[in-house]
């Protein structure tokens, strides 16, 4: 094995681990990039490429507090406020036209967001303020924000080693990481860091063992393919404590034949309800958090050790699938190997939708209880005719009966846009031992590890990917070992 060697190694080429390089290059460290697979953007790619921005610091800082629920250190929350308010400028000086974020644009699919706080009745929500995004060619997509790092990388000449997955990380004898052991090809290459190794390579959303382990089910998944677990193992290897392991940002996502990930599932208007598998409506439909669907859905019926929503089914009738698509194939792993077509025809085609000519018939094609399912129905219906929804409080501006046949549903599982759990880090990006001590020469940005606990908000990972990049980028580039 013949050593390659540079200033600063960054493990994973997405948002945070350009982020880190072109900090550290840009304060002068010689700068190598190991990426697992065969091209950049992990999931800052396949994002809807928000980056959230923040008004007063002690108001955002009981914010995220709160939606942390104390399982992330305070000074690692004061980072990530202080630094983010260098985003937007940082993204400027890198070439990029910053925009606000519409994020939705007509059709409008539910369920809505608004544009500060995801909840705004919770502590500290007046501090969090409009979200951002890079302008570009794909439209509110991290594309666009993938575009201006990865060009970023390449103006700089930072070399980036594409194919090459990262084994193990190497010790100093006196503890110090200072390199890692590398696959190319059937060979095994050593890699040394003269001043830091960045771990950036994402969490475990595609390893169904870790989230049998971590989570107690299996997820789909929305996210990159190369997402494996590999920077914790790495980590662990090292002697790392891991945080934040079944902290997850999860949607709802369809199943579908061919493919090894799942389609994000999104509604083009308000004519439509979820049902769990006993047919029971469970939610307000269009004001839930896409993003907190692994909460949603892990309630356990002990006596069957059955979790009743999973899968959930999304129920609704002609006039709505003549409306628009009903999943979002322009975001996430499965962008660009297949677009749903505008009235869901050819996925009814394919069976990916069941229908009925009544709702009884639709029940037996879902392995419904038809009599629970139309019973369901009549009273959702009844709660549009009045305008009021006594179960869950939806609003009567989204009350749309479900009254057009053929009716039309489809089963929904919990998909991963992204894991949060990894190597703990603290307020300089240090990843930190069992007892709490940095390990010397080892760092960590993004979703591997990521400061987000129990309550993700939308558009908090690609905020902390270049907050925290640019942390140990620069953490990283000042170390003498």
């Amino acid at each position: 094995m013949v050593p390659e060697t540079a200033d600063v190694i960054v493990v994973g080429y997405g948002g945070a681990g350009a982020t880190a390089a072109i900090t550290a290059a840009d304060l002068g460290a010689e700068v190598l990039i190991v990426e697992k697979e065969a091209q950049g953007g992990g999931n800052t790619k396949l994002s809807a490429g928000s980056v959230r921005t923040f008004g007063a610091f002690d108001r955002a800082v009981e914010h995220i507090t709160f939606l942390c629920g104390g399982a992330t250190d305070p000074e690692v929350i004061e980072a990530l406020v202080r630094e983010s308010h260098d985003n937007e400028p940082w993204l400027r000086s890198l070439g990029g036209e910053v925009v606000m974020d519409p994020l939705r644009a007509a059709p409008v699919s539910y369920p809505v967001y608004p544009t500060g706080a995801a909840s705004p009745e919770q502590p500290g929500a007046d501090g969090v303020g409009p979200r951002l995004r890079v302008k570009g060619e794909a439209t509110a997509n991290g594309r666009d924000l993938w575009a201006l790092l990865s060009g970023n990388v390449r103006q700089r000449r930072i070399p980036v080693r594409f194919d090459s997955p990262a084994l193990r990380l190497l010790r100093h004898p006196d503890g110090a990481v200072n390199g890692l052991i590398a696959r190319r090809g059937k060979d095994e290459t050593v890699v040394r860091a003269r001043k830091a190794v960045i771990l950036t390579c994402g969490g475990y959303e595609r390893d169904h063992d870790m989230q049998l382990q971590f989570m107690g089910q299996r997820y789909g998944s929305l996210g990159a393919s190369g997402h494996t677990g590999d920077g914790i193992r790495m980590a662990a290897d090292a002697g790392a404590s891991l945080w934040h392991m079944n902290a997850v940002a999860a949607g709802f996502g369809y199943r579908v034949d061919g493919f090894d990930c799942a389609v994000i599932h999104a509604m083009p208007g308000p004519g439509f309800i979820y049902v769990d598998r006993n047919a029971s409506r469970f939610v307000d439909e269009t004001a839930m958090d896409a993003h907190a669907v692994g909460s949603l859905v892990t309630e356990l019926e002990l006596e069957t050790m059955r979790r009743p929503r999973v899968p959930s089914f999304v129920v609704f009738d002609e006039e709505t699938r003549l409306a628009g698509p009903v999943a979002n194939t322009e975001r996430g792993a499965v962008a660009g190997r297949y677009r749903w077509s505008e009235d869901n025809a050819p996925e009814i085609d394919k069976g990916w939708i069941r229908t009925g000519s009544g709702t009884a018939e639709l029940a037996a094609a879902l392995g419904l209880d038809p009599a629970a399912l139309e019973r369901t129905i009549e009273r959702y219906n009844d709660a549009c005719a009045g305008g009021h929804d006594a179960d869950f409080g939806r609003s009567a501006a989204t009350l749309r009966p479900l009254e057009r046949p053929p009716f039309y549903g489809a089963a929904l599982w919990p998909s991963l846009f992204n894991t949060q759990g990894g190597p703990r880090r603290n307020a300089r990006a240090q990843v930190l031992d069992a007892w709490g001590c940095p390990i010397p020469g080892l760092y960590g940005a993004g979703e591997l590890g990521s400061m987000w606990s129990q309550n993700y908000p939308g558009a908090g990972n690609l905020t902390e990917a270049l907050a925290f990049g640019r942390i140990a980028g620069r953490n990283a580039a000042a170390r003498n070992p």
